[in-house]
């Protein structure tokens, strides 16, 4: 676990110092970034140019502001904020596996085990809004746990929960499992907590939409409901199974038997949400990010249960117990673990970079990052339109009248258009792809990025 820990923190040293997007939903959020900066709203009319989307609330985005003054306007600030968060989250489990365990040794194993899952190894460079929005929901649940009965200070747990709310919507494990729990112990504290979360939460939401003339609701709610599939479902919730198989049997079997545990029940009704939650990671363009905070969560249990067998000094439990960190350790390393997906620090493009820089028109970019991180806009996010025009709430003819008009300089694709024109994608639908195919042709070639020009 820490030689995967010290190569997670050696790839976030190197993305920090690297100027091109790593993932391709990073760049959205660096020109979201910039909006800001420039006092400009990106929760938009989505009919008028440019075709953005702002797909979360926007807490991310407002602490990224912070380290600007450090970076500058680039991905380094959301990658680094991402960074901090997960060094955070471990040291949030360290103190909540300690809580349980008073064990020192087992609470910083539980710690390093989250900076060696895999997910975090690939997702937890990126400037990506996932790993802040667990660092918050962790800190919640520690808060609901270390203060539950100091009521003055427990209140303080309705930022936590609201912070992980307004970074990512979806992340709602922690709040209700902490207040489902509480509603267990002290019914009118929990209905008291829940209210003034509403409140607060409702009050937020108002405001933000009253601010963008309704458009803040339409952006992070209606514009989010993707196409969902049992197949893609399968594909990544297969890839937890079989290399976490030890973890998720004991972390589901020991949350059954928690329920009825006083003082463990917090953390059981946490996992079993956040297990359920992850089961949303079946919408198109979702990814292995939704799969971080249940396994995080099954490395607090391991933790908590490995503390309580050591307490017991029973030779054969500690056998037993120790057989199934083995069994789960040999599986990690022979399962189909995915260490070595995601980004491996390589040069970059320079080329691409001077296209940009020398292009004084419009350009459309399938690496959609490299326009915000020289400080242009992005003009059309081809994911989220091309799902929203196979939904049925976006006109594509206006991105392909542009295409036809030859309004781009330049069109940088991560595929061949003379080998693939006439299929739809996720990215884009046969009739943009056909009306590229007929008006441009490629001029250069760099990595798996195609640059096309306009035929003249």
């Amino acid at each position: 676990m820490g030689s995967i820990a010290y190569s997670y923190v050696s790839r976030c040293i190197c993305a920090i110092n690297y100027n091109q997007p790593l993932d391709y939903g990073e760049g959205p959020i660096l020109n979201q970034v910039r909006y800001i900066l420039q006092g400009r709203n990106y929760y938009k009319d989505i009919n008028s140019p440019p075709y953005i989307i702002g797909n979360y609330p926007p807490v991310f985005n407002l602490l990224s502001l912070l380290l600007v003054p450090i970076f500058g306007v680039s991905f380094a600030t959301g990658r680094f904020l991402a960074f901090l968060a997960v060094i955070g989250t471990s040291y949030i489990i360290y103190k909540i596996v300690l809580k349980f365990t008073e064990n020192k040794m087992i609470a910083f194993l539980a710690a390093l085990f989250y900076l060696a899952i895999d997910y975090v190894y690939v997702w937890g460079i990126y400037m990506r809004i996932d790993t802040l929005s667990i660092f918050f929901n962790m800190l919640g649940i520690y808060w609901v746990i270390q203060y539950e009965d100091n009521h003055k200070k427990l209140r303080w747990c309705i930022l936590f929960f609201l912070l992980a709310l307004y970074t990512r919507q979806s992340m709602i494990a922690g709040v209700a499992g902490a207040y489902i729990y509480l509603l267990t112990k002290d019914r009118k504290l929990a209905v008291k907590l829940i209210g003034h979360t509403a409140l607060y939460g409702l009050l937020i939401f108002l405001s933000l939409n009253i601010i963008t003339k309704g458009q803040f609701y339409m952006h992070i709610v209606k514009y989010n409901i993707n196409t969902f599939t049992t197949r893609q479902l399968w594909f990544f919730l297969s890839k937890e199974l079989f290399t976490y198989t030890t973890l998720i049997i004991i972390s589901l079997i020991a949350s059954i038997f928690w329920l009825k545990d006083q003082k463990r029940r917090i953390i059981s009704m946490y996992f079993i949400f956040a297990f359920l939650v992850q089961f949303t990671a079946g919408k198109v363009g979702s990814m292995l990010n939704y799969l971080i905070e249940p396994v995080g969560v099954m490395g607090i249990i391991f933790g908590i249960i490995i503390g309580d067998t050591l307490k017991k000094k029973n030779q054969l439990i500690n056998t037993g117990v120790a057989v199934l960190v083995l069994l789960q350790l040999a599986n990690y390393y022979y399962g189909p673990n995915t260490l070595s997906w995601g980004w491996k620090p390589s040069p970059p493009l320079t080329a691409l970079d001077r296209y940009v820089e020398e292009s004084k028109g419009l350009i459309l970019a399938e690496n959609l990052g490299i326009l915000p991180a020289h400080n242009r806009d992005i003009y059309f996010d081809p994911f989220i339109f091309t799902q929203l025009y196979y939904q049925g709430i976006w006109d594509q003819s206006k991105i392909i009248k542009d295409i036809e008009g030859k309004k781009f300089d330049i069109i940088m694709l991560e595929f061949d258009l003379y080998y693939d024109h006439w299929t739809d994608s996720d990215r884009w639908s046969k009739e943009m792809k056909q009306a590229m195919y007929e008006n441009y042709y490629l001029i250069d070639t760099q990595g798996y990025i195609r640059v096309y020009a306009p035929i003249r």
